[in-house]
């Protein structure tokens, strides 16, 4: 019996794979229901799996999502620490029923591009309401509402600027491509992720953002020569130009450097001065245990030791908070091999991206510097905050990640055949 053409595999996990990015900022927790939901449809597909080309790219992406999640349960287990500390790390390997799944049925890649653009547009929207309409200091602060509920202004900041410069390299594509309507709009969802982040005050959402912009200027340098480099100076000045209006961003950088300024006068319990102490408690706990780290037990009694001799700062060494850098929070629990593992996660991706995005296809390079911004900007983030100790972080970057990879690599097998 034919299926309704509404009903098709293809379509069905099409449209499944666009709701992700739009629904992402759309409400509290949008960033769950499509991997979910992907997860659950990729089930029916284990019989295909067969079937699937496991090229080089693919033996590496499953193998280091593997190897992450596998030194995370082997830290865990050897240092005797909750059983549940390996919820957030089990969602790497997770999406990779999704990942083999989209290899075996790729993505309409069209829909894709434009549901980046969505959710950048609604990134910015929803950022400018709740900081315009409902009055919040910062947007996605996340109050108990069934809206709001979920949201997070650092995690969902920094998916809004992932949204939003994704969108820029999408406004490459339709610009190529001579689509200039198309191209006006993706420079829009851009300018309004990419607002959305500094309405969000989350300031290690900026830290990378020039290298991102200084990637896709680099990656699209033959053809910028032309109109394209209006196009891109125009955007900047625009961006700038909003930045500079914000209140929250001007607000945001005074704080940083007034935190910067009572840290060095002995006052500690500030925003940037709780990092500082925490960061500080991490390499001191690896300079202890520097090959497989202290796990979470041993490394909450040695930072209230560092606490107890004067390292840190007594009241911040009670703390039970995560140090504030994923770097330093898995070189502290889990060592150089956690460190390590963790590097490999986010190099070996963004090295099949800059390798791919060498094919002369339009869509192949947007695709490929979407996935490539996107792991410079995740890089950007860690620095300052443990994102894969949230759910957000995590089921954002692992699920994110495997569609553009899924799609890199299929459009390079096309191109080849």
């Amino acid at each position: 019996m034919n299926l309704p053409r509404f009903l098709n595999r293809e379509i069905i996990i099409s449209l499944l794979v666009a709701s992700f990015p739009i629904l992402c900022l759309a409400y509290g927790k949008g960033y769950n229901l499509a991997p979910i939901l992907l997860l659950l449809t990729s089930f029916f597909f284990i019989p295909q799996y067969k079937k699937i080309s496991l090229t080089p790219d693919v033996k590496l992406v499953i193998t280091i999502f593997c190897l992450y999640f596998s030194f995370y349960a082997l830290s865990v287990f050897s240092h005797h620490d909750k059983i549940s500390y390996l919820d957030q790390p089990s969602r790497i390997v997770l999406v990779l029923p999704i990942f083999l799944m989209l290899l075996r049925y790729p993505p309409n890649i069209n829909w894709l591009l434009s549901a980046i653009l969505v959710g950048s547009l609604i990134a910015g929207l929803s950022a400018i309401y709740q900081v315009y309409g409902l009055h919040l200091d910062r947007a996605y602060s996340g109050f108990r509402t069934l809206y709001l509920n979920g949201y997070m202004p650092i995690q969902s900041g920094n998916m809004a600027m992932t949204l939003g410069v994704m969108s820029l390299a999408v406004s490459t594509y339709w610009l190529k491509e001579k689509h200039y309507w198309a191209t006006i709009l993706s420079l829009l969802s851009a300018i309004l992720g990419i607002l959305g982040s500094f309405l969000s005050g989350s300031r290690g959402g900026w830290v990378f953002l020039p290298l991102a912009l200084i990637y896709l200027v680099y990656s699209n340098r033959s053809y910028l020569k032309t109109k394209g480099q209006i196009a891109l100076i125009a955007f900047l000045l625009v961006v700038g130009a909003i930045t500079i209006q914000t209140p929250q961003v001007k607000e945001r950088i005074d704080d940083a450097f007034n935190n910067v300024t009572h840290y060095e006068q002995g006052h500690d319990i500030t925003s940037l001065g709780i990092r500082f102490e925490l960061w500080k408690s991490a390499i001191y706990t690896f300079k202890k245990h520097p090959i497989f780290g202290a796990g979470y037990h041993e490394r909450q009694q040695l930072r209230e030791r560092w606490g107890k001799e004067g390292l840190v700062n007594k009241t911040i060494s009670h703390y039970t908070l995560h140090s504030h850098n994923q770097y330093l929070e898995d070189l502290s629990l889990r060592g150089i091999v956690g460190l390590t593992s963790l590097i490999l996660l986010l190099t070996i991706p963004f090295g099949i991206f800059n390798r791919n995005n060498r094919i002369t296809s339009n869509k192949s390079n947007a695709i490929n510097q979407c996935g490539a911004v996107s792991i410079i900007l995740m890089s950007g983030y860690l620095l300052s905050q443990a994102m894969f100790r949230h759910n957000s972080g995590t089921m954002f970057f692992a699920t994110l990640t495997v569609i553009l990879l899924a799609c890199s690599i299929t459009l390079k097998r096309e191109e080849k055949s």
